[in-house]
């Protein structure tokens, strides 16, 4: 069908791209995580919740709304990237004068030079948003995962060179300046953006109401997504937060870059079909069932070798990131279907159901986060409430989506992912007897552990996937030839 063939083509160019970038991104930090301690994380934890809260500002919703509008012009276009120029400078300038405030909040003044030179990278990112999303609309994958691998590449090196130079924090901060001034430049030049005289709000007003409840979920899921990191660099300390901060992101590679693998091309390809349920239905589902079938095994794979991945990846000193990684593991294939949902929302044109139901999830993770850190005061309790929290919200969000809005049998939905259980099953049984017999006889999590769990993954996963396996790929190489 001619929509798979569209998704397959994009997903090859961001699935290159984002692996990439995956052993780009784990080869960088485990160089910086033996160059910096969980102190000097946790500081930049701190300045990062609140700067993710401005790049949602940033975009309010326009990014999206561009990709999925069809009717704007070029000078549509143009008037709104003015206003983005002239957002990001707000931005920019509030971002650094919030660094008082923070220094305030958590008594430490060295918040304030970092944050006045992370509004640099406010502005150029926030430019970012309109050049970006043409070459989303365009669907110009291949040309966007290029940038951000090179991009990758080079402003690694220069963190990890900073950072053996003794410039401690700021390597990082360096990074993210670059990043978001290169990224800029390039996609303006590829996007071949044009910029008209004059100025009108009619392209703002075309793409008001979407951009409105996107925005809104943004804004909410922001606050529910970060205020751990704010109670817990609060009430735990940078040191506590730099832990948490690391488990929380090894938990989020597989859900971003596999996932995301994916969603970017949903939205732009199923737009078109906005009128149309069934089919977006039925391409859906067959995502969710690779995502499913990628998800269930990876995320046994990191509960069982939690060990292994931080001593090869981050060192001894990271080992209080091994139960949170663990506890977290076990929902990493929820979270990587969950993730998947927003892409079906916005190609229907219904953002303003993914804003209520952004309100009931910002909801329970807030309850949870709060159970957590405030009555527990332990970073195990935290993870454990989240995560009954994420299925929670996976429930909900998926009946809402395919009874509700789409109007299909749900059941259908759950059977996708049920089919995974007898190898869930399989899997958990292998490895716990694996675990108990051969790797405590190897001595410390090392690499051959670590290769023996994942083969004995890799095997499990052939024996019950074969077919559906080569399937894939003789389609995704039948695309590319």
């Amino acid at each position: 069908m001619h929509i798979q063939g569209e998704i397959r083509r994009g997903t090859i160019a961001i699935f290159i791209s984002k692996y990439s970038n995956i052993l780009i991104g784990l080869g960088i930090n485990s160089v910086l995580a033996r160059l910096l301690s969980p102190g000097e994380y946790g500081i930049l934890g701190i300045v990062t919740v609140f700067i993710s809260f401005f790049y949602i500002l940033s975009d309010i919703g326009i990014g999206v709304a561009i990709i999925q509008d069809q009717t704007l012009t070029q000078k549509d276009t143009s008037d709104i990237f003015k206003i983005s120029i002239f957002l990001s400078l707000v931005l920019a300038i509030s971002f650094a004068l919030l660094s008082s405030a923070i220094a305030w909040y958590y008594e430490s003044d060295v918040y304030i030079p970092i944050g006045q030179l992370l509004a640099i990278s406010v502005f150029f990112s926030s430019m970012t948003v309109v050049p970006k999303s043409l070459l989303s609309k365009s669907r110009s994958f291949r040309l966007i995962g290029t940038i951000e691998v090179i991009v990758a590449v080079c402003t690694g090196g220069c963190a990890i060179f900073l950072a053996s130079r003794g410039w401690s924090y700021y390597s990082i901060v360096w990074r993210s300046i670059l990043s978001s001034i290169i990224i800029f430049f390039l996609h303006v030049y590829f996007s071949k953006l044009i910029v008209f005289k004059g100025f009108s709000l009619d392209g703002f007003r075309k793409i008001a109401r979407y951009s409105f409840f996107q925005f809104a979920f943004n804004f909410i899921n922001y606050f529910s997504r970060n205020l751990d990191n704010i109670l817990i660099g609060k009430f735990m300390g940078n040191q506590s937060l730099g832990i948490y901060n690391q488990s929380y992101q090894l938990m989020m590679y597989p859900v971003s870059n596999l996932t995301h693998v994916i969603t970017p091309v949903l939205h732009p390809v199923l737009a078109k079909f906005k009128d149309q349920p069934k089919v977006i239905f039925e391409e859906y589902l067959k995502v969710v069932n690779v995502l499913s079938m990628l998800g269930v095994p990876i995320s046994i794979l990191i509960f069982f070798a939690a060990d292994e991945i931080i001593y090869i990846l981050l060192g001894s000193k990271w080992a209080g990131v091994v139960p949170i990684l663990r506890i977290f593991s076990v929902t990493i294939w929820l979270q990587m279907i969950t993730s998947s949902a927003g892409a079906i929302f916005q190609a229907v044109g219904r953002t303003d159901i993914l804003f209520k139901l952004g309100l009931f999830s910002a909801a329970t993770i807030v309850l949870s986060i709060f159970t957590g850190v405030i009555y527990f005061n332990s970073l195990n309790a935290t993870a454990v409430s989240l995560s009954i929290a994420f299925a929670v919200n996976f429930l909900v969000v998926f009946y809402i989506l395919v009874s509700n809005l789409l109007r299909e049998n749900f059941g259908a939905f759950l059977r996708i992912i049920s089919s995974q259980l007898i190898l869930a099953i399989v899997l958990i049984v292998s490895l716990s007897i694996t675990e108990r017999y051969i790797i405590t006889n190897l001595g410390q999590p090392n690499i051959l552990s670590l290769a023996v769990k994942v083969i004995i993954v890799g095997i499990a996963f052939l024996l019950f996937h074969f077919s559906q396996f080569l399937a894939i790929l003789k389609r995704f190489r039948k695309t590319t030839t």
